[in-house]
């Protein structure tokens, strides 16, 4: 899939990017994206990365770290929200490309952290045809397995990462 080149990719894992942090803030709510009982502040202090064009933010990807206790590792499970116009397109694609990129280097520099990988548990319909395959190479998540309401739970694994 090839990347969305007009998109300007801007990272914000545990940066602290105050414009980005307020920007995501404003594009959730704009289109009514975060349930009600969470709280938009401490979802921004989650953002891996931001995706902008022409100056406006029309993707955020953000990610919780936590256990796949049936992998015995920690990931860092994605969410991902592209802008309704952008959905047909390469945004969440190229985003994720941009994401595996930057954790990687993240956990490279932070081993005291044990990131193995990413996560995500597929929810988009937009996805149905695309989850039909195992492996997707761009980003290299694959299906790892179903959860009981079936989903899809993906998980790539990070070059550097050794299990114990």
């Amino acid at each position: 899939m090839p990347p969305a080149e007009d998109l300007e990719i801007r990272p914000g894992w545990r940066a602290g990017d105050a414009q980005l942090e307020a920007d995501a803030i404003a594009f959730w709510q704009r289109l009514g994206l975060l349930p009600a009982h969470v709280d938009p502040q401490a979802r921004a202090k989650e953002i891996v990365l931001g995706a902008y064009r022409e100056g406006r933010l029309v993707g955020v990807m953000t990610a919780i770290v936590g256990p796949l206790d049936f992998l015995r590792a920690r990931f860092a499970f994605l969410r991902t929200a592209v802008d309704p116009e952008l959905r047909r397109g390469h945004a969440a694609a190229t985003m994720a490309y941009h994401a595996r990129e930057l954790l990687e280097r993240w956990s490279v520099e932070h081993p005291e952290e044990k990131l193995a990988g990413l996560g995500a548990a597929l929810e988009s319909r937009q996805l149905q045809d695309i989850a039909k395959e195992p492996y997707w190479p761009g980003t290299r998540l694959m299906l790892a397995r179903f959860l009981p309401d079936g989903r899809q739970v993906r998980v790539s694994w990070f070059s550097h990462y050794r299990v114990d």
